[in-house]
């Protein structure tokens, strides 16, 4: 199933935490997708992992921009699976005003679920 994954699958995280970072790592290693990684912050860690595409949008953006910002990104994934991982919790807010349009274009997961409580991806 990994295999499979690794060929079609699209991830983009919001945050730039510590959480973000292992999401993307876990990503990275377990399917060796690319990221692309919404943030408001510098995200010092994430701009020396290779494969990661930095987007500047605070979760303090308009919704609108936002969910602009997130088509333009959902646009280029062409016939990937798009994965949307909400790591920092100043983008649940958004996340859940705009949950329905979200979920119209991207399989929407919180990192939480999708490790276990030692921080291994399921």
């Amino acid at each position: 199933m990994d295999d499979l994954l690794r060929d079609c699958l699209f991830p983009v995280m919001l945050g730039s935490n510590t959480v973000c970072h292992a999401a993307v790592r876990q990503m990275q290693k377990r399917f060796g997708s690319d990221c692309t990684v919404l943030t408001g912050k510098r995200a010092l860690t994430l701009r020396f992992l290779p494969g990661v595409r930095l987007i500047d949008a605070p979760p303090v953006l308009s919704d609108d921009i936002l969910l602009t910002i997130l088509q333009d990104v959902e646009a280029e994934c062409e016939l990937s699976i798009p994965l949307l991982v909400v790591c920092d919790r100043a983008y649940e807010a958004f996340v859940a005003r705009n949950r329905l349009w979200l979920e119209s274009r991207f399989i929407l997961r919180n990192a939480d679920e999708l490790s276990d409580s030692e921080g291994k991806w399921r």
